[in-house]
């Protein structure tokens, strides 16, 4: 029995660790990368702190509107003289000795300084309530929910900005990927041109020169496969960080089914994102904002109105500071008006003016920055789109043409050079295709961005 149970140890030994290994080696979708993202990128976590900040600073004005309570209590110790002031008689006596005045004068009757220390309880409940200040709070909690609004797009315009770069980075790191299999195809190429060189060598059919040619090749595809290796690397490294994991973590991620992708009409869908864009968006919330901020420095002419209660007892034992027989308790109203405070609400309702002004600049710049920059975007899918298309053709066209090559040089009818040439526009050709495929597919993201989708 106790040999079983050590066999099945063994067993769990050497099974858990290739089960981790497999669990943090498994492939990644776009999707997974995108989650990922989402929920570990430092830079978005942040960003979420910034923003529950911004909520907590604009709830807190809700407190203009609630009534003021405060409550104190305090001891005191007095200090009196023991004995008090007591009265003597003195007489004055005139200076010609004739006659004398008789008169009561005042003394203390304890030692200067002799005090006797009496306690002292009091209790103090007071309640005040703002009732008009010309608009202020009215202002502030319309401009707070505007402000809760502006963060939460706020938050969406990070979320989106977070998925664009990981979708970059997915493709980015698939590029290198695949153009790393095209360095390797074109090693594995130029060592079968340079083994059927050598044996053309042997039979007299090919020149020394031949095979140093081909042999230069192969050394020129390793030195592509080393290059490759290492972008590969920092590509790795780049996308483990913007997914919040270390920088060495195994990454292995799915290779999608490449489908083609529709480029809309820019006439069709400016509308759209003109009313979708989250960056328009916002800066017209904080538009919103500036204006409410003009209302609020205005109501620094208007006077505010207040009520304010108290209730509040002084005893002299503790155990009667709540009693209601020697309580007293106030009400009132007050009116205040700032009649001269020189010139700092007059600067006041200038500068928030002028930040309405800026934010409707800012806001007109973003919208022309959105049409340029949606034409931008549209036109580059369309040039990638067509220059995918043109090097598929010419990849079909360059494959054909090699094996043609190969089969001329074998027999005979074409020189090593050719070979060489024409295998070097093969490679370029799928090298080419590899690049505009993803550059197009990231431009996708860009213009996925723009709409405000993931």
């Amino acid at each position: 029995m106790q040999y079983r149970l050590s066999n099945v140890l063994l067993l769990f030994v050497l099974i858990l660790p290739g089960m981790a290994w497999a669990q943090s080696s498994q492939a990644l979708s776009l999707e997974d990368c995108i989650n990922l993202g989402l929920k570990h990128n430092q830079t978005l976590i942040v960003n979420r702190f910034e923003t529950d900040r911004s909520t907590s600073q604009a709830k807190s004005n809700i407190s203009l509107v609630l009534p003021q309570v405060g409550f104190s209590l305090g001891a005191g110790n007095t200090g009196e003289h023991s004995e008090g002031i007591g009265f003597g008689i003195d007489t004055l006596y005139t200076t010609s000795g004739q006659g004398a005045i008789t008169y009561i004068s005042p003394y203390l009757n304890g030692e200067y300084g002799d005090l006797v220390w009496k306690d002292s309880y009091s209790m103090s409940l007071k309640v005040s309530q703002n009732i008009w200040d010309g608009g202020r709070w009215w202002n502030t909690l319309k401009s707070a929910r505007i402000a809760q609004d502006a963060a939460d797009i706020q938050l969406s315009l990070y979320e989106l900005n977070t998925i664009y770069q990981v979708k970059v980075a997915f493709y980015n790191y698939l590029s290198t990927l695949k153009l790393l299999d095209v360095y390797q195809d074109n090693l594995n190429t130029s060592k079968y041109q340079h083994q059927l060189t050598l044996e053309r060598f042997r039979l007299g059919a090919a020149s020394q020169n031949d095979t140093l040619r081909t042999r230069v090749n192969i050394e020129q595809s390793r030195l592509q496969i080393i290059d490759g290796e290492t972008d590969l690397q920092a590509k790795t490294r780049d996308l483990n960080v913007m997914l919040g994991r270390d920088w060495d973590t195994p990454l292995t991620l799915e290779v999608p089914v490449w489908e083609a992708v529709e480029v809309p009409d820019s006439k069709k869908i400016l509308a759209e994102v003109l009313s979708v864009n989250p960056q328009l968006r916002f800066l017209d919330l904080k538009k919103a904002v500036s204006e409410y901020d003009v209302k609020i420095a205005k109501s620094d002419y208007i006077p505010s109105i207040g009520l304010s209660a108290s209730y509040s007892n002084l005893t002299k034992d503790v155990g009667d500071v709540f009693d209601s027989n020697t309580a007293s308790l106030s009400t009132g109203v007050n009116l205040s008006w700032k009649l001269f405070n020189g010139t700092l609400t007059k600067r006041s309702v200038e500068q928030s003016k002028i930040s309405v002004k800026i934010a409707e600049e800012n806001y007109a710049l973003a919208e022309r920055n959105l049409r340029k920059d949606l034409a931008q975007a549209i036109d580059q899918m369309s040039s990638l789109k067509e220059s995918v298309d043109i090097s598929q053709l010419i990849l079909s066209a360059s494959e054909q043409d090699l094996l043609l090559a190969q089969e001329q040089y074998k027999i005979g009818s074409l020189s090593i050079l050719d070979v060489l040439r024409i295998t070097a526009s093969y490679e370029d050709a799928k090298s080419s295709l590899i690049r505009a495929q993803y550059k197009l597919k990231a431009a996708e993201a860009g213009l996925h961005q723009l709409m405000g989708k993931r």
